[in-house]
């Protein structure tokens, strides 16, 4: 009997060892199948013919495939745009994290312009998993701990004529994002050493320092986690809006910056 017992309770034993050993084995192979699924998603969304021509001649200078994949956008995520304005953007993100996912568009309910354009986006309910956030960038109010990610495509300069306190509109940003979120920003380039300087005329070059912007995220609590040249243009002087008549036709430098709440 005691033979059988041990004989028991070495199958048993060596059942639980195969069982944590297929599980450990399982938790790895999903990284690699969820990275193709992830991008599968992006390209979905990017490839969607849902999409407009007039959202589709913006790819080429926004390259969405490439900034999604390095944002780490993924099925299921919560993530809030910024400034949505459109909503261009908006709709990539919901699209990419699909009916489990939610995308909160955020506009400064002063915003006239950018309200009567995020309407016809979700006309006829066609993004239902978008939600509107038309509040002013000092009265976010979002909920705490709640997105898995934030996108500030060439929104992030105009903070600083939207807002008196851009330090508290990031703390807020901050509180709304659960621990590891990531935050991506894409802004044009001002000349190295100018801060904010070129960012709070709104009439202006609508550009902002990289470094400052590094350390005004710094300063929030993020910590830089990755950048990309995705959209550099080394021949821009970095000088002029992107909107100037000189510019017809040419590429501003942008820079690329991911941010991480740290876990």
């Amino acid at each position: 009997m005691q033979l059988s017992t041990n004989h028991f309770a070495h199958a048993c034993l060596a059942g639980m060892l195969a069982a944590v050993l297929v599980g450990c084995a399982t938790t790895e192979t999903p990284t690699v199948v969820d990275t193709a699924a992830n991008e599968a998603a992006i390209r979905a969304a990017v490839d969607n013919p849902e999409r407009t021509t007039k959202d589709r001649e913006k790819d080429a200078d926004r390259r969405p495939f490439d900034v999604l994949k390095f944002a780490g956008v993924a099925p299921g995520q919560k993530v809030i745009d910024i400034f949505s304005a459109g909503g261009w953007y908006a709709e990539l993100l919901a699209r990419t994290v699909g009916p489990t996912g939610q995308v909160y568009m955020q506009n400064p309910s002063n915003a006239r312009m950018a309200e009567k354009a995020a309407a016809e986006r979700l006309a006829d309910n066609r993004l239902p998993n978008v939600v509107r956030w038309d509040k002013l960038l000092n009265e976010l109010a979002l909920p705490p701990a709640y997105f898995d990610g934030a996108m500030l495509n060439l929104v992030y300069h105009d903070f600083y004529t939207l807002s008196d306190d851009v330090d508290d509109v990031l703390t807020d940003l901050y509180a709304g994002l659960k621990p590891g979120a990531w935050v991506v920003v894409v802004d044009h380039s001002a000349p190295a050493g100018t801060g904010k300087s070129f960012a709070t005329d709104p009439r202006g070059a609508h550009r902002i320092d990289e470094t400052f912007v590094k350390e005004s995220f710094a300063k929030a609590g993020f910590v830089l986690e990755a950048e990309s040249d995705l959209l550099r243009n080394p021949d821009d002087d970095r000088q002029k809006a992107f909107f100037a008549p000189e510019m017809k036709g040419k590429a501003t430098d942008k820079f690329i910056l991911r941010f991480r709440k740290p876990r």
